[in-house]
Formats: C-alpha cells, sequence, structure tokens
C-alpha cells in the first residue's frame, strides 16, 4: 500500500512538473481544471460491462483491411504536452480541456482497450454519419456523435445493470417520454436512428437548463438530480470541474471519458490504432412489413444469414415483426430490397404455421388439428324449446340432450347456453374409408345431381360420410341428492351401465365421490363417389333453397286456411257427378331414386310435402331409395305429369286399370 502511494506521489510530481513547465511556457495561468487529480477515480460501471460484453462477442471476429499497416501490441503513449495541443486544436463547440483524470482514459483507450477503440472505427464509419446529420439538423455540437462511444461502445444492444439499453442508455421511462416505443417485440432504444433523435432532443432539452455541455453531459449520465445537489454543495457553482469532487464517483470520470473518446477518435493512427472492417452493408434501404414476420423468414428466402439481419435490425429484441399491428421498417442491404419486393408472398408463406405460434383463437370450444368442426353454443331465447332449436341448427332433439346432458324432462331456462353442434367431428384420410366396414345405417348420404348435354354421360355424385364408434370416458362428482337414475337421466345413459361401469351392486352412492361415464361418439369421414347414369331428370338444391320451399308453402296455406290435398279432394268430390270417382290418370306411383327428397318429389309434382307424407303414411319424412310413393296429381298438371312420365319410364310407373287405381287408392 505505501508502495502504490509512493507512485501516485511520483506521477503527480512529474504531472505537475510537465504541466507546469507548458503553461509557463505559454503565460498560461492553472486553473482546477488543468490540475485535477482523482487517485481514486472509478470507470463507470456500465461502460465497463459493456466493453467487456462487447468484446466477448466481437473480439474475436475483428477483420481488418489489407492494407492496415500500423496494427501491432504496441502502446503509444506521448508528452502531456502533446495531448494539450491536440485537444485545444480540435474543431469543437465544446470545451476540452486536459488534466490528469483525461490522460488517465487516453491512456486507457490507446491501451488496454485498443482493440475496442478499432472495432468502434470500423462501426463508426456506419453510424457516425448518421449521429451527425441529426445533431447538425437540431444545431447541437457535432462532437457529441462520440457519446455513445461512452455510454455503449457502438453496440446497439448493450444493456446496463440497471436497465439502461441501446446506443444512447436510454431508461425505459425517458425513451417512453421521447416517444420510443418498448414493448415485449419492439424497444425503438436498440433503434439506432429512432433512438438517436430522441438522445439529440434529450440532449437540446438538457442544454437549456444548464447552458454548459460538460454539466449537460454529467446530467445524461447521473440525471439533473446528481448535478443540482452537487451544483447546491459547490456553493452554486456551474462550472464542472468546480463541481466535480461532488458528483457520484462514477460520474466523476464521465467527462474526461468523453473528452479522451473525442482524442482517440481523431488520433488513433498516432497510437498505432487501426479501424477494424464495418459489419455493415455500404449501402442500406428499408421496406415496410405491414403482417406478421419472422425474421427467419426472410433470411432463408433471401439467403441472408440470420446474425445479419439482426444487426441491421436490432430493435427487434424476439426476431419477429407484428405487422399487424403497425408499419415497421425493416432494414437490409440495398441489393436485396428487388428480391425481398419480388418474393414477398413466398416471404410470408415461408415456415409461417412454425414459427410464427400465436393463435387467433383458442379455448374450451376449439378441438386439435384435424378437426372438421368446432363446438357451437347457443343462449336460449324465450319460448324455445329443445325442438325449435333442433330445427333451427339441422340436428335431433337427442342429440341436443346427448351433447348437453339433459333428460326428457329437463327444463330450459331463458339465457342457458347449450352446445348445438358435435364436439369432435374428426377429418381421416379417405384411405381409411376403404379399411372401414360400413352398412347402410351408418351412412348419411348428402347427394348433388348434376345433368349433362345429350352428348354426355349423366354423373351422380353421393358424399357419404361413414360414422365409427370412439369411445370417451368422464367423471361426474356425485352432488348431495344425487340418484343412480338421476344421474343416468342426466347423461343420457341407463342406470345399469352406470353399475356396469363402476362396479356397483347396489343403489347406494356417496356424495362427493366420482362416477365413471362411458359414452361413445361418432367419429365421421367424408367420401365423393361418382355413379355413371342415364340422362334423367336433375334437381340441384341445398339447405337454403329447401327452407325457402318449406317457407313458401307455409305460407300460401296460411294464406288460404286449407290444404292441397283439401283442394284437390274438394274438387275431386265436385268432379263426382261427371266420373263418379277418380281419374286414373290422377294417380301415379313415384320411385324414389337416388339423391330424391320428398320436398323435389312433391314440387316435381305441383303438390306439398305434407300431402305425400299422409298419402304414404310417412312420419319421418324420409323416404328409401326404391320405395314407390302414391301420388295424388292435381287436374291441371295431369297432362304435363303424363309427358314427364313417359320420359321416364323406367322409375314412373303409372297403374293401367281403373279397377286397380280405384281399389289401391281405396286402401291408402
Amino acid at each position: 500500500m505505501m508502495k502504490m502511494k509512493k507512485i501516485f506521489t511520483l506521477i503527480q510530481i512529474f504531472l505537475y512538473t510537465t504541466l507546469g513547465n507548458y503553461v509557463v511556457a505559454q503565460n498560461v495561468p492553472l486553473s482546477p481544471k488543468d490540475t485535477i487529480t482523482d487517485n481514486h477515480i472509478v470507470y463507470p460501471v456500465d461502460m465497463e460491462q459493456n466493453y467487456d460484453k462487447l468484446l466477448s462477442q466481437w473480439g474475436k471476429d475483428l477483420r481488418y483491411p489489407s492494407n492496415c499497416s500500423v496494427q501491432n501490441d504496441d502502446v503509444v503513449t506521448l508528452q502531456d504536452s502533446a495531448y494539450i495541443n491536440r485537444l485545444y486544436a480540435l474543431p469543437t463547440r465544446m470545451e476540452l480541456v486536459f488534466n490528469p483524470v483525461v490522460k488517465q482514459y487516453i491512456e486507457m483507450y490507446a491501451g488496454k482497450r485498443k482493440q475496442l477503440v478499432s472495432y468502434m472505427l470500423g462501426q463508426g464509419a456506419y453510424y457516425f454519419p448518421m449521429f451527425e446529420n441529426v445533431l447538425d439538423k437540431e444545431g447541437l455540437p457535432l462532437e457529441l456523435k462520440y457519446l455513445p462511444v461512452i455510454e455503449s461502445a457502438l453496440n446497439p444492444i448493450a444493456r446496463s445493470r440497471v436497465g439502461a439499453t441501446g446506443l444512447w442508455q436510454f431508461m425505459a421511462g425517458t425513451g417512453k417520454l421521447y416517444n420510443l416505443e418498448i414493448n415485449s417485440l419492439v424497444d425503438d432504444r436498440r433503434d439506432p436512428l429512432k433512438s438517436t433523435e430522441a438522445a439529440v432532443r434529450y440532449l437540446k432539452d438538457m442544454y437549456s437548463i444548464y447552458g454548459d455541455w460538460n454539466l449537460v453531459i454529467a446530467a445524461y449520465n447521473c440525471g439533473p438530480g446528481n448535478v443540482n445537489k452537487a451544483i447546491r454543495r459547490s456553493g452554486g457553482q456551474t462550472d464542472y470541474w468546480a463541481i466535480y469532487p461532488y458528483l457520484p464517483r462514477e460520474t466523476r470520470g464521465y467527462v474526461p471519458a468523453f473528452i479522451a473518446a473525442t482524442y482517440i477518435m481523431n488520433y488513433y493512427k498516432d497510437h498505432n490504432i487501426c479501424p477494424a472492417v464495418c459489419n455493415y452493408p455500404p449501402a442500406m434501404d428499408s421496406v415496410m412489413i405491414n403482417k406478421n414476420l419472422h425474421l427467419q423468414q426472410v433470411a432463408e428466402v433471401l439467403n441472408i444469414p440470420i446474425e445479419d439481419i439482426r444487426t441491421y435490425n436490432p430493435q427487434f429484441k424476439n426476431d419477429i415483426i407484428p405487422g399487424t399491428y403497425k408499419e415497421y421498417a425493416l432494414n437490409l442491404p440495398i441489393d436485396k430490397i428487388t428480391s425481398f419486393i419480388d418474393n414477398n408472398d413466398t416471404i410470408y408463406a415461408h415456415r409461417m404455421q412454425e414459427l410464427l405460434t400465436h393463435r387467433k383463437v383458442a379455448g374450451l370450444d376449439v378441438v386439435g388439428p384435424g378437426s372438421e368442426k368446432l363446438q357451437r353454443i347457443h343462449r336460449v331465447k324465450r319460448g324455445e324449446s329443445l325442438g325449435s332449436i333442433a330445427n333451427k341448427y339441422g340436428v335431433t332433439v337427442a342429440q341436443l340432450q346427448r351433447w348437453n346432458g339433459l333428460g326428457s324432462k329437463s327444463m330450459l331456462s331463458v339465457g342457458k347456453k347449450i352446445i348445438v353442434s358435435s364436439k369432435t367431428i374428426t377429418k381421416q384420410p379417405e384411405k381409411e374409408l376403404a379399411q372401414t366396414n360400413t352398412s347402410e345405417a351408418d351412412v348419411k348420404e348428402n347427394i348433388i345431381i348434376s345433368a349433362q348435354p345429350d352428348n354426355a354421360k349423366s354423373v351422380l355424385t353421393k358424399t357419404i360420410k361413414v360414422s365409427k364408434p370412439h369411445t370417451i370416458t368422464t367423471y361426474y362428482t356425485i352432488k348431495k341428492g344425487d340418484r343412480l337414475a338421476k344421474i343416468a337421466d342426466i347423461n343420457g345413459v341407463q342406470v345399469s351401465q352406470l353399475k356396469k361401469w363402476n362396479n356397483l351392486k347396489g343403489d347406494n352412492i356417496v356424495a362427493g365421490k366420482k362416477i365413471k361415464i362411458v359414452k361413445t361418439e361418432m367419429v365421421e369421414i367424408e367420401q365423393k363417389i361418382e355413379y355413371p347414369q342415364p340422362m334423367v331428370l336433375t334437381i340441384t338444391t341445398d339447405d337454403s333453397s329447401l327452407l325457402a320451399q318449406w317457407n313458401d308453402y307455409k305460407t300460401q296455406v296460411e294464406k288460404e286456411h286449407i290444404s292441397p290435398l283439401s283442394k284437390m279432394i274438394a274438387v275431386n268430390i265436385s268432379q263426382k257427378n261427371d266420373h263418379n270417382e277418380i281419374s286414373e290418370n290422377q294417380i301415379i306411383y313415384h320411385k324414389v331414386r337416388i339423391g330424391e327428397t320428398i320436398p323435389q318429389i312433391a314440387k316435381h309434382y305441383n303438390v306439398s310435402r305434407k300431402d305425400i307424407m299422409t298419402w304414404n303414411k310417412l312420419s319421418s319424412g324420409i323416404a328409401k331409395v326404391g320405395q314407390r310413393l302414391l301420388i295424388y296429381l292435381p287436374q291441371k298438371n295431369i297432362d304435363n305429369s303424363m309427358n314427364a312420365e313417359l320420359n321416364d319410364s323406367s322409375t314412373n310407373e303409372t297403374l293401367a286399370s281403373n279397377k286397380s287405381i280405384s281399389s289401391q287408392y281405396k286402401e291408402k
């Protein structure tokens, strides 16, 4: 310890002697700023941290130009008088004084930070022109461009121990005050241009307060509050070197470090330092992104290393550009801009599902991959019943009861939410269809018959859904007052099944325990099959057209208050005086073809669906293929119907005998 003190004392004597000789030679009186010393100088912690981190990341990758002939390990130091003359000679608006503290920082940069200076000189070829443009626009000293050298070592992703980020080391609160966007994906403090514009506005605001650039730089580092305290403790002094002893220890070295950085960036050649190769391309441009985009998509399609794209766009923290939120600029080498525009759609689509994993919709009513249909929820309105809701959504009452655990006597309350579509309808590969054993009862058909020209074959296209049982096991928590019969009714199962699934011998159950419920749901697959057919009369329909036909029919019946069947019977009665019985031409049998429905048949013969169901005693409204339906034709359409039957004798048959017709009519 004693040896160290002696060394410092000798250094001070040497400095005083050298500096004193220079000042005497120049006939300039000494001032505190020229002779100030700090034996306990502390380098700013954040500066040290950023330097070390930067060297660990970039130091091994430093490349030097081929014409660099001064790069070696020799450390060049100069006499104090040389430093003084060179600092004074720089064309700056800011006062750049020399003292022992400044000298320590100069020798730090010229010595152990020599490699870092090489890197910063290389990066400065890209950053310094940008800084100068913004500083000049606002009328600030251009030498302030060296402030990021001591703040972040020109590392746009530098982050201090307290969270200051970017080239200019903004805290989040200060950055937002100057309109920098900061969120989980984007941090404008890391954007070189936006952060520079914000920093210049901040420096300009500080100068309007202090009127001294050294105080402004000190306030930039430790905050205006600490500078104001130092001014008060110094008795109201407003010179940086006068308040120097009253500043926080880390801030004391901040202005000397800035002066040293300004010196080394201008006189690096005299200290055997060569600028490294800049990591940025000679020319850059930007494209606007208005959709979510991952940088990896750009890298792979345009064949650019992802590390380079990150270097050009440090503001995107997680490699994701949230373009659907708002437009963002993506920086790229100018020779890649045209390629991006030409491959715009390809880039957005490339590995989108893999790299952009955020879902738009998720929840209990969403099933996994391969599902065809999601749960659909209906809120019960006043006056609705299970029957009306089932008709509205094209399902059965039994399905609604099964999906919602409702019994036959369950009541619906207004506002209650019920499921009106199957929870899982999973698509399976069509290859499985051939391996699935199906019966006519397991196949639901939705058929569209399309007619072809006379010189072409008619084709029947049939879409079949093959049902496959799928067992789902759930557990019901027994509540107080529950009985097996009640639980079975709620879940749409039988008491015997509950006993079998849960190995119950009696009817006793305990509240709080869980009881197993096993249900079987049908997983369906689809396949379209084409059948060659002779030319037939074709009808194309869908659910909406059938619904429109039914509504038209209901409206007509409500207006006339009488059914078509009643009208026809009345006409027939009035004609009995002439014929004494129904004409043979009024009765036909229609053979149901593949793809036909009762509403289609009714429309063809100008009768109603209800009439056909009544004449043939159909309860379900469904006719099987090949079934013969009795049709009573209205008198005015007999001729047209007979012509249609003659054109299709293979499917519609007319009875020839009056006695046979009469007897069959009476039977029905």
